[in-house]
């Protein structure tokens, strides 16, 4: 089949590499983690070219110079740390991208924040801070509770729910003893309500898609508890009352942030303000929700989300199910891992309609701060109500860890017996 259009894909996005037509040609570059990683690329026909680091303009460009590599139709990212190098190099190279001032209000939580409120859209209460290491002198916390988190973070990295001034000052001088990376960082007034998730579709500025879900525990929530995320997706007609309530502040968000074109994932409180906007991004959502929402409407985000950089989208066809998908974590276990169901064995099991494995036999993981990134995998339902859904989800969960098999970090000899005995 004669290839038609010429996509640059800054790092590796595996799914949106199973889910492209055939007639897109694809040059990844390949930074030196993911090539550690070693996942496979399954699509036939995809020019790699590695970079010592895939988030950066500089060793991106370089390497494509390398190979003589230039003419693109459209540069696309699906990492959050990348998708300013896609806008930058898409500009250098004439291609297609979401541009780099587009990136910027997706990307720094303040500069959201600030352009919405602006427009008139509900949103928290919020302050910046400049430097997390160096607090102004005399600061205080602004409101009685409050988020604090890295302006431009992801995967709820470095997020913390606090009280008081204190708990600020302690942040600060935990983030200098650790060296943290990030250090310009936002301060929200927390918000209480029911998390909601739009994930969604823009093409020519219009949006042409959108599916919307619930976490049955706020998201943050569950990563301090070290609790498993569970992700609902919410049905047009049954859950219509939440469609009705959300996509007024979706649409009227994504307008005034200026995505054209791509992917978005967006985040919002059900409170007793209305809906309240929390944050969003120009791509697409992470953990199981691309596989429920294409499983629950037969609408591939991940091809789409893509393909809206290539060319123009219209019409979308949907081939809804009735019932409720929903989708969880398997949470990575500290210790050696050295046995675990497989993608085939969780097929079999009652109610599992998918379910994707991350994480090699013999990974050694220790004890690690909360994130919605680090997962051993992820797994999806479908039942005829949300509450056998989560039945189904709480069931499936305690067989898997049932069937790990997990060496602990400094095991004793009577732990290796039993082991062996097992």
């Amino acid at each position: 089949m004669q290839r038609t259009h010429r996509l640059l894909m800054i790092g590796v996005d595996h799914q949106a590499l199973e889910a492209l037509p055939a007639h897109v040609d694809v040059t990844v570059v390949i930074g030196a983690n993911a090539r550690d990683i070693g996942l496979p690329v399954t699509r036939e026909g995809v020019r790699m070219v590695f970079a010592d680091e895939s988030r950066g303009v500089d060793p991106v460009l370089n390497a494509l110079y390398r190979n003589g590599l230039t003419e693109f139709d459209a540069v696309y990212a699906h990492d959050d740390m990348s998708m300013m190098t896609a806008a930058a190099v898409g500009a250098v190279l004439g291609a297609r991208a979401v541009p780099a001032r587009t990136v910027a209000l997706f990307r720094d939580k303040f500069l959201q924040k600030q352009r919405l409120r602006q427009a008139g859209v509900i949103v928290a209460r919020h302050e910046l801070i400049e430097d997390i290491r160096e607090l102004p002198t005399g600061w205080q916390l602004p409101f009685e509770r409050a988020v604090v988190k890295p302006v431009a973070g992801q995967a709820t990295q470095s997020t913390f729910v606090v009280s008081n001034t204190a708990e600020v000052e302690r942040i600060s001088r935990d983030c200098r003893a650790r060296n943290v990376a990030a250090r310009t960082f936002v301060v929200e007034e927390f918000i209480d309500g029911e998390e909601l998730f739009a994930d969604g579709i823009v093409s020519g500025g219009r949006m042409r898609f959108v599916a919307l879900g619930r976490y049955p525990q706020n998201c943050l929530k569950a990563v301090n508890d070290r609790s498993p995320v569970r992700t609902f997706t919410l049905d047009p007609i049954s859950d219509k009352a939440y469609y009705n309530q959300a996509l007024p502040v979706v649409e009227k968000s994504l307008a005034t942030l200026g995505l054209a074109d791509g992917i978005f994932h967006m985040e919002l409180f059900s409170s007793q303000y209305g809906v309240v906007f929390s944050e969003c991004a120009a791509r697409r959502a992470g953990g199981p929700i691309r596989d429920q929402v294409r499983y629950k409407f037969g609408v591939d985000l991940a091809e789409l989300g893509t393909m809206a950089l290539l060319g123009s989208i219209e019409d979308i066809t949907l081939s809804k199910k009735d019932g409720c998908v929903a989708g969880a974590f398997l949470p990575l276990v500290e210790g050696t891992l050295l046995d675990h169901p497989s993608e085939a064995e969780l097929l079999t099991r009652e109610g599992v309609v998918g379910a994707r494995i991350f994480v090699p036999r013999g990974l050694r993981t220790a004890a690690a701060g909360g994130n919605t990134f680090g997962r051993m995998g992820e797994f999806w339902v479908h039942a005829p109500t949300a509450a056998e859904a989560g039945e189904l989800l709480d069931a499936v969960s305690k067989w898997f860890a049932a069937k790990l098999v997990v060496l602990p970090l400094s095991p004793t000899m009577r732990e290796l017996r039993a082991l062996t005995l097992r």
